[in-house]
């Protein structure tokens, strides 16, 4: 990994490098058998007194990144994506099994980006690489290898990376990621969100103490703040916020059987000219009947004139119906 590393580095910085094939390939055979001699010891003791629930955690192909990092891939990037769409990633206590490619007893360790990456300068490239990905790199990233170096999947697989409930791999200079499905105790997650009564005023949505954390992971969206409605003949029903800033939305989505159904924006906000000014936002307020009532404004001047309304209602199958 050193070795391949410093090859991206330069790939990155200097535009006439080497093409590399695997930016966070794994380290050489000889440092993982040092590594997993110092640690698989105690990674095997800990398994040993944990009570194993075979949970199984299931994870689907999100995208890839937007563009090759030090623009030397060979495929096109339709080709990646067509390569990994249909591929599923299973992890369970002990195990990962990488679609029907190969399975592998896994090592996991934990490290910092300066850790990994193994300088500050370079975590601090690879952060801005994740974040125009939309990836928050933080302050730790988790590596899956095998436990066994002899028995590990063929590159990409013999490294996989877990950052901001992502995982990720890289695959002909382009990253590409997966996300977190629907896993055996969904919804036992579900179970525990609470649930605000209707209605719901502008008032309510404004105000911090309304907001929870979702520990769930719905329509691959990237932030955790929720408000969830009162269930529709067994549909579950989510406001997520992500605020961001001036700039924030809102995003309307309905489950059933743990599977979205209708997944729509309800608000916004858009930043204006000047800094942490708005040139236009959405309002929306939910009456006790379902009924969404949505308001965009406009800057005009000093002042917002109203652009336009709208009003629709959720059905009885989580679906959209527009009132007119």
């Amino acid at each position: 990994m050193k070795r391949i590393l410093g090859i991206t580095i330069l790939a990155l910085l200097l535009s006439n490098c080497k093409k590399n094939e695997n930016l966070l390939s794994t380290n050489k055979l000889e440092n993982v058998n040092t590594e997993t001699s110092k640690d698989s010891n105690k990674s095997l003791g800990a398994n040993k007194e944990k009570t194993s629930t075979n949970e199984v955690a299931n994870w689907a192909f999100y995208k890839t990144s937007e563009s090759s990092i030090s623009e030397t891939s060979t495929k096109e990037k339709i080709e990646i994506i067509n390569q990994f769409k249909n591929l599923k990633i299973e992890i369970d206590d002990k195990k990962l099994k990488v679609g029907n490619l190969c399975t592998y007893e896994y090592y996991k360790s934990t490290k910092t980006p300066i850790k990994y990456f193994e300088s500050t300068k370079t975590a601090q490239l690879y952060e801005s690489i994740f974040a125009k990905n939309g990836i928050k790199l933080g302050s730790e990233i988790t590596v899956y290898q095998s436990l066994y170096p002899e028995k590990t999947c063929k590159n990409p697989w013999d490294e996989i990376l877990l950052i901001d409930n992502t995982l990720i791999i890289v695959f002909d200079d382009y990253l590409v990621f997966f996300k977190k499905g629907i896993t055996e105790n969904q919804g036992d997650c579900f179970s525990n969100t609470k649930i605000t009564s209707l209605p719901i005023t502008n008032t309510i949505i404004d105000g911090n103490n309304v907001w929870n954390e979702l520990d769930c992971n719905i329509a691959n969206l990237k932030t955790k703040d929720y408000i969830r409605l009162p269930d529709i003949n067994g549909i579950k029903i989510f406001i997520i916020g992500n605020f961001n800033f001036d700039d924030f939305t809102y995003t309307l989505v309905t489950l059933k059987n743990n599977k979205v159904i209708t997944k729509k924006d309800v608000g916004f906000a858009k930043e204006g000219d000047e800094p942490n000014t708005v040139s236009e936002f959405t309002q929306f307020d939910i009456n006790k009947d379902y009924v969404f009532s949505l308001n965009t404004k406009t800057k005009s001047g000093e002042d917002f004139k109203t652009l336009k309304t709208e009003k629709f209602k959720i059905d009885d199958k989580g679906v959209i119906v527009i009132i007119k």
